[in-house]
């Protein structure tokens, strides 16, 4: 919500939501790096070997979640926002006025 920009004119009771930030992966969790593994007998595994077995994953998970469906669910959740404003706006007497925003289907931000 912080990513929100709007403007008000105070002489039309207008509130004009200019900009609503697409849906974008904030993370996935942390990043892990083994460094001192304990070997055991079966174990084969060298600690890079783990943490690049961690970042495969990860980009396996990024590469998944367009397939996933939440980006539509952020989207239709991004409605809802700007129907919980519109209603908070109203309730003290004044106009939302969200004409401004595309409304278009974009790609949406993978995490970098």
């Amino acid at each position: 919500m912080s990513k929100i920009k709007m403007d008000s004119n105070v002489k039309t009771k207008t509130v004009t939501l200019f900009h609503f930030p697409e849906p974008e992966v904030l993370s996935i969790e942390t990043d892990l790096n083994y460094y001192d593994k304990t070997d055991g007998m079966f174990n084969k595994f060298e600690a890079s070997d783990l943490t690049e077995l961690h970042n495969e994953a990860k980009l396996h998970i990024m590469n998944k979640v367009p397939e996933s469906g939440l980006y539509d669910i952020a989207k239709k959740e991004a409605l809802d926002s700007v129907l919980l404003i519109e209603s908070i706006v109203q309730t003290i007497g004044w106009k939302l006025d969200y004409t401004a925003l595309d409304m278009e289907n974009k790609t949406p931000k993978k995490l970098k």
